[in-house]
């Protein structure tokens, strides 16, 4: 904005001021508008000479060309209006960026300038001062400074400055929170710091939509390159027009009329608004020419850990024996493993905190390393893990048992057995779920007419019984990184536009192959955005459709704009041949034709989409 307000606006009131005084007989009063073009065509000249300096053809150089021809032949007004025009239309266009840049500066405005630490007193600090480790405390209805994890028992959070979703999150103690989210507890809260303000998420979002147009789509590329070859016709034309009628004014009409300045600025425009509102929605797209790939991608790829699944171990199943009810026996392992450091340990604590069960006084733990765990509950001997402890301890399982065991396991689950005073008295069968929404939106993808396929290590019967519950039938087991590498390419070799999706850090490899791949979840800006193009922070399956049908909106508005330019161009070119319209006329119809085609690429900033699948999409 102070762009337009220091360097173009009064530029504008100033030629704007000469061109009503020379209807006036006022004898300095065409030095007056000769300094005014001077000074309105000063910043071209500036942004030519960058240009010619990065050995580049700016397309602006034709029309500064054409506005000093028309001084020395005397045509100072039309030169005037010509300049007035072309700062409109300057105006209007940083208007449109500086649109942007306020948007995505909302973001970093939602973090706090100062916070509370918990060291040896409470004290405040600036947000800047907040170091790894740190204790923050969050009163209710504060925003949390920096990336951390919950200390409280549990919260309630608004993450809609980064995920798009003003729905309340529930967190529990242990889970990660994100600077700039708001606490919606009626309570204050603690977390720790996992890192500094500057290299928070809702910082490296902020730095990624202003890198965003490092890297030109290829329609940029082409659209650059077709101004370039357009401009060149339009000399010869010029050329051929000059010597076939010998009237200069009309030839230089006939260039502003074709001139192809907007094309340069139409495709960075267009994916700028598009890459910066995709990211306000929790959507990091790392640039135009990703922007673009989506929008010719065929078929999507899946791995299936962290990216179908909900990537971490849950209860699927609890059988008891005995007197033992479910609640009974999901009381007694987990006193037990909240003092053990498994993986499988954490899921079970967790549900018993969510069932609201106490945790019983538990004496004499022992870590068996590779087995298991062991304790005493009321002088009563507990066992607690696999099958291996179960055989060392003599602790007699049925053959009905273990057959049932063993067609669990090889449909993915892991058994935990649980053992009180050498009888077994029930298992629990752990297994990374489903997402919820995993099957809705691949059937939504398969209906958009995309050929869907999943890669996984899992065994073949496991890979069956995912597929057949999505509704997949292209799935392929066993496999290992590489070969997940070898069929991306294979795929691509016979011609197919692939995305890939997976979690960012362990498909690195497959992603990084991909067309565009797509990092679930949010392990690492950097380390995601190495090896993939488009991260989906809030972690959601359903904003896949979403991004697809985004990018395929923000391109046609691009091409729409490159008809309007085109048509308007051509229309004008005619009317300067047939001698209907003058220079002036023609630069009129020029600026016009910018004017509508930013107008119409402003439509992606209201433009919504009703369905649920493609909620909120540009």
């Amino acid at each position: 904005m102070k762009k337009i307000l220091y360097r173009f606006l009064p530029l504008v009131t100033i030629l704007i001021v000469a061109l009503l005084l020379s209807f006036f007989s006022i004898s300095w009063i065409n030095y007056l508008l000769i300094t005014s073009v001077v000074l309105g065509v000063l910043p071209l000249i500036l942004e030519i000479f960058s240009s010619f300096k990065a050995k580049k053809f700016d397309l602006e150089f034709p029309v500064v060309i054409t506005i000093f021809i028309l001084l020395f032949l005397g045509q100072i007004k039309i030169a005037a209006t010509f300049v007035l025009l072309i700062l409109l239309g300057e105006i209007f266009k940083e208007y449109i960026l500086w649109r942007v840049k306020e948007s995505i500066k909302d973001i970093s405005k939602s973090l706090p300038n100062t916070a509370f630490v918990k060291k040896q007193r409470i004290i405040e600090v600036k947000n800047s001062d907040i170091r790894k480790g740190d204790i923050v405390i969050i009163k209710a209805g504060g925003r949390v400074p920096v990336d951390g994890i919950l200390l409280s028992k549990e919260a309630s959070f608004d993450e809609s400055v980064i995920t798009g979703e003003s729905k309340p999150v529930e967190k529990r103690g242990g889970e990660k929170i994100v600077a700039g989210a708001i606490n919606l507890s009626d309570y204050v809260i603690e977390m720790q710091a996992i890192d500094t303000s500057e290299n928070s998420t809702i910082a490296q979002v902020h730095r990624l939509v202003e890198k965003a147009q490092s890297k030109k789509a290829p329609l940029s590329h082409f659209t650059s390159r077709y101004a370039e070859i357009t401009s060149l016709i339009t000399i010869l034309l010029v050329i051929v027009m000059f010597f076939i009628r010998h009237d200069i004014s009309q030839a230089l009409a006939l260039w502003v009329a074709l001139v192809p300045v907007i094309f340069a600025i139409i495709v960075p425009v267009a994916t700028t608004i598009g890459i910066s509102l995709l990211a306000k929605r929790g959507i990091l797209v790392k640039n135009a020419e990703a922007l673009e790939n989506l929008t010719k991608v065929n078929m999507l790829v899946f791995d299936k850990t962290g990216t179908l699944t909900k990537g971490s171990p849950e209860i699927n199943e609890i059988v008891t024996f005995s007197s033992f009810d479910q609640k009974d026996l999901l009381q007694l392992t987990s006193s037990v493993e909240k003092y053990s450091e498994h993986h499988l340990a954490g899921p079970i604590v967790k549900r018993a905190k969510e069932d609201d069960l106490t945790f019983l006084p538990i004496k004499d733990i022992q870590i068996l390393k590779g087995k298991g765990i062991s304790a005493e509950y009321n002088k009563r001997k507990i066992l607690i893990g696999n099958l291996k402890l179960m055989k060392e301890f003599g602790i007699s399982i049925s053959d009905n048992i273990l057959t049932d065991v063993q067609e669990k396991e090889k449909a993915g689950n892991s058994a935990i057995f649980v053992a009180l005073d050498k009888k077994l008295v029930g298992i629990i069968f752990m297994a990374d779920l489903l997402r919820e929404e995993a099957k809705s939106v691949l059937t939504q993808l398969k209906k958009m007419g995309f050929k869907l396929a999943i890669l996984t290590g899992d065994n073949k019967i496991v890979a069956n019984n995912i597929a057949k519950e999505l509704g997949v039938t292209e799935i392929y087991s066993e496999l290992l990184p590489e070969d997940k590498i070898n069929f991306i390419k294979k795929v691509k070799s016979n011609g197919e536009k692939v995305i890939m999706v997976g979690d960012g850090i362990n498909d690195a490899p497959a992603l990084t192959e991909a067309n565009v791949g797509i990092a679930m979840g949010l392990k690492g800006v950097d380390i995601t955005l190495e090896s993939s193009q488009v991260v989906l922070i809030n972690n959601d399956l359903t904003t896949l459709p979403e991004i697809i049908t985004s990018s395929q909106n923000i391109f046609k508005i691009i091409k729409n704009d490159l008809f309007i330019a085109t048509t308007i161009h051509v229309f004008t070119a005619l009317l300067v041949i047939f001698n209907v319209i003058s220079i002036l006329g023609s630069a009129i119809f020029h600026q016009v034709s910018s004017a509508l085609v930013l107008l119409n690429t402003m439509r992606l900033f209201s433009i919504k989409n009703n369905s649920r699948g493609k909620r909120g999409c540009l």
